[in-house]
């Protein structure tokens, strides 16, 4: 699957394509964490990115895992959260330099607004050198 998705350093008139490196859909709760940096390594470990840049976005999806796992609003029931990992579908090199955004979005039951999958889309983009 390719997605266009306009990269927020570029001008208004440029986009890169997207392809999805992997995606998981786990229940929200207290497996959910630990299940998602396995699923995480797992697919990262191609890219063979540095260690501190993994460590970002290990942390960036935990934070998002945790939040949803003890809501401030108890009206809004979590049941899902789907994780993606988008990279440029151009060739990828292992070891360069990356960044990456994160977009986060809710999707509604259509039988059930009260329960929800919550959706982090995590955009990993090569920084210029």
């Amino acid at each position: 699957m390719t997605v266009k998705h306009n990269h927020p350093s570029q001008n208004e008139s440029s986009s890169a394509e997207w392809q999805i490196l992997g995606g998981v859909e786990l229940p929200v709760g207290a497996e959910a964490s630990g299940r998602s940096d396995v699923w995480l390594a797992e697919t990262l470990l191609p890219l063979k990115l540095h260690a501190d840049f993994f460590d970002k976005i290990m942390k960036s999806a935990q934070q998002a895992i945790v939040r949803l796992s003890y809501p401030a609003r108890a009206e809004i029931a979590w049941e899902h959260i789907r994780l993606l990992i988008f990279v440029p579908a151009e060739n990828l090199s292992k070891g360069q330099n990356w960044g990456f955004f994160r977009i986060e979005k809710t999707e509604s039951a259509a039988t059930d607004e009260s329960s929800s999958t919550h959706v982090v889309e995590f955009f990993l983009y090569r920084e210029e050198q």
